[in-house]
């Protein structure tokens, strides 16, 4: 879709460190990942495609009617692209009154503390890990929770309600759409521990 005239965003990265050309790549030109590993496991890049996707719809809806993108509706796309780049740090909500940014880490203390409220579930906090992990494109959010079970909880039951505990406080805290959350069950635990407390409601 690009074609010879490959759009490039200079030597611009992800917080990953990945080249954000690489992700245009993927979604103008239908190329496969470099990494595809750290792409599965990465929340940044799974944040920026999703974005990146979005923005590039109107591009591919005139390239399926065999219309050339005309260069002003390219150039527009391009400069949000650098906006996201730009703002690598920040989840971003648009509006006529001015944007409002929202640090990466403000969203994932909100999924720290939504985690802290389902039965069963306790974050794997400790040793250095940091139990959640955010990545954010404009509006989108993707969220990587590392948690401990306690014995007897419904793995399944405890992960649906987690999840979706974490999208709703984050949609009514912040107003953004988180548009994955990945659980990964760590450890089950007999009783609870000093440093890894769980909080029934």
């Amino acid at each position: 879709m690009f074609g010879n005239n490959r759009l490039t965003v200079s030597d611009s990265r992800l917080r990953c460190g990945r080249p954000i050309d690489d992700l245009l790549a993927q979604v103008g030109d239908g190329r496969p990942p470099t990494d595809p590993e750290h792409q599965r496991s990465c929340p940044h890049c799974r944040a920026a495609l999703a974005e990146l996707d979005e923005l590039w719809r109107p591009v591919r809806a005139l390239a399926a009617e065999q219309v050339h993108a005309p260069a002003e509706v390219l150039a527009q796309v391009m400069s949000r692209v650098r906006e996201l780049v730009a703002q690598g740090w920040y989840a971003v909500i648009p509006s006529p009154d001015g944007d409002t940014r929202i640090a990466a880490r403000v969203i994932s203390a909100v999924a720290r503390l939504a985690a802290e409220q389902v039965p069963g579930v306790s974050l794997a906090l400790g040793g250095g890990h940091a139990a959640t992990d955010v990545g954010v494109a404009g509006p989108r959010v993707v969220i990587d929770v590392d948690v401990i079970i306690e014995m007897g909880t419904v793995i399944a039951a405890a992960s649906r309600s987690l999840r979706e505990r974490i999208a709703r406080d984050i949609a009514a805290h912040t107003g953004l759409l988180a548009g994955e959350v990945n659980i990964t069950v760590i450890d089950v635990s007999h009783a609870t521990h000093p440093t890894l407390q769980t909080v029934h409601t």
